[in-house]
């Protein structure tokens, strides 16, 4: 079983990830990380030489790299369901837990992020609230069409959202049983 984290920016999926993944006894993969080793620069780099487009291909890549995986937990970048063929694989592939945040906790944890400037570069070259308001309009549709199961993940620390992910998981299982 895979479990792919999506959702945008600062939503928790990384940290939640490492989390639920401990907690199953799962390996862990970020993929905006293994993109990060596998270039050996990091995003915003990538970003400022080769533009989105090669992001994504990497990004594309690194996805498809893991097909023939199982018993993973794989925090993504939040616009990879941007391109059909990864919302289908993903959604195909797993089980897709969409972490979401209204955008006032989104913008709070982005301004609050250290690590915002090196691995979150603009993608759309505007300020960070009408980046965000506009991202998360375009992107709210496809992470509902993705997801599997949805975690509001504001005011909830990551390990309560990994408890509440396993909870409802085991739920699920029970159903179809």
């Amino acid at each position: 079983m895979i479990f792919f984290l999506i959702g945008y920016r600062c939503t928790g999926k990384t940290t939640t990830g490492q989390i639920l993944a401990e907690n199953r006894g799962f390996d862990f993969i970020d993929l905006d990380h293994a993109i990060e080793i596998e270039s050996k620069s990091n995003i915003t780099q990538i970003v400022e030489k080769y533009g989105w487009d090669r992001f994504r291909e990497l990004e594309n890549r690194a996805l498809f790299n893991l097909k023939n995986n199982t018993n993973l937990v794989v925090a993504t970048g939040g616009g990879i369901i941007t391109k059909p063929d990864n919302l289908k694989f993903i959604k195909k592939s797993g089980f897709v837990i969409w972490l979401d945040a209204d955008i006032k906790t989104i913008l709070h944890r982005l301004k609050n992020d250290i690590s915002t400037l090196s691995s979150r570069p603009s993608l759309l070259g505007k300020d960070i609230i009408e980046e965000t308001e506009e991202l998360l309009k375009q992107r709210k549709p496809l992470y509902e069409k993705c997801a599997h199961m949805k975690i509001d993940t504001k005011d909830t620390t990551p390990e309560t959202i990994a408890n509440i992910i396993s909870r409802r998981i085991k739920h699920v299982r029970q159903q179809h049983r």
